[in-house]
């Protein structure tokens, strides 16, 4: 190893220059995808828009207006609460259902094949067409089913007030399976076959395979899931918009779908201020609410030694 050379001037040294190319792309992403396409958000957020008069004015109370809201608002409380529990039942069912069928997948057990198809599928068809079958087998199948068979009457799953909400958390576990495989499959395909072996001559079942070498080995994987579906309360739609169109039914909005459809059906720009607002209050959350989880999952995960 070289020693620096500290006469050399910093813009010439190469490994400065390495690093700029290294950030350079992922900076170059931030800047179009989040800053370019949420500035002109950003800026609405400070402004208040006068449709009669053609003016704009520049005022900090959206933000004010918009925690009140966030924090006041029935309507709203009950989004929140809906997006938490949301983003709790999905992470302690999707995760750990996802880990397991993509490490049958990765020992290819039986069926295996078949399995990675059907848990891919819902991912390759389009969103309405996956919405519309869900939606008609809920709906009217099961209903049909229970009258022919068992004679009991009942109202369709997504139409009763009481089912609804477990029915569409149901409907995302299964469309969210071929992201998971893909990802979790993937990264065990990666694990050294030296490593497997020698805990299976050393006695390991595959229990204590998958507990004790499978999981350290893609915890990074793992922790990437866990620590981006963080922001995923702020923003998951669970596909509500496939289902109701602007129109759902109360008690079962999140964030993600209330914003969608506050937006859509706004009636003048004049309305988009108090919403991006509360956009920005949610990211001042969001933000360092993720890169703490992703610091406690690193600081708990195992050590790379």
């Amino acid at each position: 190893m070289t020693k620096y050379n500290k006469k050399k001037k910093w813009w010439k040294d190469k490994d400065f220059l390495f690093y700029c190319l290294l950030i350079a792309f992922p900076l170059a992403q931030f800047l179009i995808f989040y800053v370019g396409v949420n500035f002109n958000s950003i800026l609405m957020a400070f402004q208040r828009i006068d449709i009669q008069k053609d003016t704009i004015e520049w005022t900090v109370n959206n933000i004010k207006n918009a925690f009140q809201m966030m924090t006041g608002s029935a309507e709203l409380l009950s989004v929140m609460s809906v997006s938490l529990i949301a983003y709790v039942v999905l992470t302690g069912l999707s995760v750990p259902l996802g880990l397991f069928f993509s490490y049958y997948i990765y020992k290819k057990l039986p069926l295996s094949g078949m399995f990675r198809v059907i848990l891919f599928l819902p991912s390759i068809l389009s969103a309405i067409v996956m919405a519309t079958i869900f939606q008609f087998f809920f709906e009217r199948a099961i209903p049909t089913a229970m009258s022919q068979f068992f004679d009991i009457e009942m109202m369709g799953l997504l139409e009763n007030s009481e089912t609804r909400f477990a029915c569409i958390l149901f409907y995302n576990i299964l469309i969210g399976f071929g992201t998971h495989v893909l990802m979790y499959t993937n990264s065990m395909s990666g694990i050294s076959q030296e490593v497997v072996e020698a805990s299976q001559l050393d006695g390991a079942s595959t229990l204590q395979e998958f507990m004790y070498v499978t999981l350290p080995m893609i915890y990074p994987t793992l922790a990437m899931f866990l620590f981006t579906g963080v922001a995923g309360i702020f923003t998951n739609q669970l596909h509500l918009y496939s289902f109701y169109g602007s129109s759902a039914p109360g008690g079962i909005s999140t964030y993600g779908y209330y914003f969608y459809a506050k937006t859509k059906m706004a009636t003048s720009v004049a309305e988009y201020p108090l919403l991006s607002a509360m956009g920005l209050l949610m990211s001042a959350v969001a933000v360092p609410l993720t890169l703490g989880v992703k610091w406690f999952l690193e600081k708990i995960g195992p050590s790379e030694d």
